[in-house]
């Protein structure tokens, strides 16, 4: 697919003009209404000083102006930074300023007061696109402008990590080949292939933000193979269905808490699963209970990753292995090499937990306008600090038991929230629940459990508390359940677990 990955977008605009490039919000895109509207949109970009290694802001829902904007900066050359939607104008002027961006567009239905509150940017270096804003300036940025562009591959993306600690960091992903890096190259055709080979006769159905890694990934692969996109913005499980079974998705990629509301919808409404050649699932640890629905429902099709945004993806996991190997997520990619350490930096044995340090060839050895990463976080031999807590069985099968930063320890024992968690999705009304530690006089740390239910109403605690007690034991059961009518979480459907520990901790001394 040499010819297809060098024109990319002109590529299928040639050879199947008038096939649908990208559905979103009810209207459709041919591939050939794609080229020519990124074609305009790049013009107009040039006019405002966009061009080689510009670096231009995108904060938009996920829908067909993103797609088209994306190919436009890339038939500048151009850089494109992800902006979350969700950001208030201080946020967003920090992103801006910390990376440096030249250009902002945006398409917030009404805009102008995050407009006005942006210092980072000058008023004209900011294009507002909804068009439903009667200021909007879409209409005048795809407006014919000169001669047919081609790209040479895809733009350069920026990403900024979810901020679950500290404030966010700006990533500059590698995900382009280099001639004579046969390590780099082996490792981003193996990342690329697997469940992720689609064909011209495909449909994608992006359900996740586009303001990160998944989301955007998707996209791209989809148009270098010429695949169909569908784009939900934002998840709905009704609407996930009805899009599936109406645009006959073949392949989609979620989150663990869309898979759980995909569970808790299909068996509150009965409806058939349909038939997809693969799901994948990443982001988060997955629930076995999980797993086996995802089997029983739609068959072998499930395919787990697991990455960083500073390392790209470390390990996978194919549909045939989840019953093997129930709670890994698979082994390492081609290039990668995992190790488990303790905490004095020692390697662990096999099957004892400890700290994941990764070697990936595309490992980022600092953040965006930062200076080297330091010795705790990528050593000299190029290993970089996930952050994680896992272990690696004698097969070589990752398991990840928890981030490092959510670990409890209480009266001198470590306890990993995510054991405690899988305990509790055997409830059949529970939702999703995050385990977190609270200060303790005695102990350090006690274990207190936010959920939330199916059904929106409390479970009864001594339901919980049974599970509990025949499940874990003494010291790991929480102390008390909190129900919630949803837990904190950011775009990418990660619990923010700070949120809830804080109130618990803004008084003492000390937060662990």
């Amino acid at each position: 697919m040499s010819d297809t990955t060098r024109t990319l977008v002109e590529h299928w605009a040639l050879v199947q003009p008038d096939r649908p490039a990208v559905i979103a919000g009810g209207a459709t895109l041919s591939w050939r209404e794609l080229n020519t509207l990124a074609d305009n949109i790049a013009h107009q970009l040039a006019r405002r000083g966009a061009g080689p290694g510009t670096l231009v802001a995108l904060r938009t829902q996920t829908g067909s102006q993103w797609v088209a904007l994306m190919l436009a900066l890339s038939k500048l050359k151009a850089r494109m930074l992800g902006v979350n939607r969700r950001l208030v104008a201080d946020e967003v002027n920090y992103v801006l300023e910390n990376a440096r961006a030249e250009l902002l567009i945006l398409d917030d239905e009404q805009p102008q007061a995050l407009i006005d509150a942006i210092s980072a940017l000058p008023r004209q270096a900011i294009i507002a696109v909804s068009r439903t804003w009667e200021h909007s300036q879409w209409k005048a940025l795809t407006q014919p402008g000169g001669a047919v562009l081609e790209m040479p591959e895809l733009c350069a993306q920026v990403i900024y990590t979810s901020g679950t600690t500290g404030k966010p960091k700006g990533v500059q992903l590698n995900n382009r080949p280099e001639p004579g890096n046969e390590r780099l190259n082996r490792y981003l055709a193996a990342c690329h292939g697997g469940y992720k080979q689609y064909t011209p006769s495909d449909v994608v159905l992006v359900s996740m933000p586009l303001h990160h890694g998944s989301g955007p990934s998707q996209v791209r692969q989809a148009i270098k193979s010429g695949s169909t996109l569908v784009l939900q913005n934002g998840f709905d499980p009704a609407e996930w269905f009805d899009l599936v079974e109406k645009h006959g998705v073949t392949y989609w990629t979620g989150v663990p808490t869309m898979y759980k509301r995909l569970k808790s919808y299909q068996e509150a409404s009965g409806r058939a699963a349909p038939r997809l050649k693969s799901m994948g699932i990443g982001a988060a640890p997955v629930p076995m209970a999980i797993k086996y629905w995802v089997q029983e429902q739609f068959g072998p099709v499930l395919h787990e990753g697991y990455g960083a945004s500073e390392t790209g993806m470390i390990s996978s996991m194919q549909p045939e292995e989840h019953l093997k190997k129930p709670g890994s997520s698979g082994r390492p990619y081609e290039g990668v090499a995992i190790e488990i350490r303790s905490g004095d930096g020692k390697p662990c044995a096999t099957d004892q937990v400890g700290e994941i340090w990764v070697n990936t060839p595309v490992a980022i050895k600092n953040y965006l306008n930062a200076p080297p990463l330091d010795q705790d976080t990528r050593d000299a031999r190029g290993f970089f600090r996930t952050g994680d807590m896992g272990r690696v069985d004698s097969d070589g099968y990752l398991y990840i038991t928890d981030r490092s930063k959510d670990m409890i320890i209480s009266g001198g024992v470590n306890i990993y929230p995510a054991e405690i968690e899988a305990v509790f999705y055997r409830h059949p009304g529970l939702l999703d629940i995050a385990v977190i530690g609270a200060p303790d006089d005695e102990f350090g740390e006690r274990v207190i459990a936010y959920y939330e239910s199916k059904t929106g109403q409390p479970i009864a605690a001594e339901e919980l508390a049974a599970l509990a007690q025949a499940h874990l034991a003494s010291y790991k059961r929480p102390r008390s359940f909190v129900h919630v009518t949803e837990l904190p979480r950011n775009t990418v459907g990660k619990l923010l677990k700070r949120d809830l520990r804080q109130p618990h901790w803004s008084n003492q001394e000390r937060n662990v």
